[in-house]
């Protein structure tokens, strides 16, 4: 396999793996690659594009003008609160510190695949845990902050004395620190998706 098939490997994973997270993608036509040569190593951006048909490179500059409700945008925060309406959550993620902005968008398009509004699932930061029947650990942060003397992989589950069920998966700031596209990165997130699927089908019976 070439190097230029590896990449494009790689990448066909992740946009079916967006596929199935119900996200709008574009498909990689191959007959778009020039050879550059064998001095000449690397995909320039006006050579191989996913887009969505348009000229990419020629895009309207930025403007910095903004709606005037633009600026009073509450921030962004992924604590969200567990309870509405008095009924706490079938299913609840669990993570050992608030996550990124890049981590918030990641899990608000999980829950949009789930079908599931966020404050139904929500990602749950700080103390005190809510009651839930299934929580899904965010990493092995979590898992040591949530449940401590725990030790499980990622893909692995177990009942709380309790009766909650507990599935193990990845942290999103942990996927989200890896720039390329690499057949073991897809592996991981295909591996989280499934464990998430799973752990909703919990909750769901």
């Amino acid at each position: 396999m070439t190097a230029i098939e590896y990449i494009l490997d790689g990448l066909e994973a992740e946009l079916a793996l967006e596929r199935e997270l119900g996200n709008r993608v574009f498909e990689i036509d191959r007959s778009l690659l020039v050879d550059l040569g064998s001095d000449r190593v690397g995909l320039g951006s006006d050579r191989v594009g996913i887009g969505s048909g348009s000229d990419t490179n020629h895009q309207p500059p930025a403007t910095n003008h903004q709606s005037p409700a633009t600026n009073h945008q509450p921030p962004a925060t992924n604590h969200q609160s567990p309870a509405t309406n008095h009924q706490p959550p079938t299913l609840c993620f669990l993570h050992d510190r608030p996550l990124t902005q890049a981590g918030v968008d990641m899990m608000e398009k999980i829950t949009s695949a789930l079908k599931l509004e966020p404050s139904s699932a929500p990602v749950v930061d700080a103390t005190p845990m809510p009651k839930a029947k299934v929580y899904i650990i965010l990493g092995s942060f979590a898992l040591r902050k949530w449940f401590p003397g725990r030790n499980l992989s990622p893909g692995q589950h177990f009942r709380t004395d309790s009766g909650a069920e507990v599935f193990v998966t990845y942290s999103p700031n942990y996927i989200l620190r890896y720039k390329v596209v690499t057949p073991a990165l897809v592996k991981i997130k295909q591996s989280m998706w499934t464990t998430i699927k799973q752990a909703a089908r919990a909750a769901a019976t």
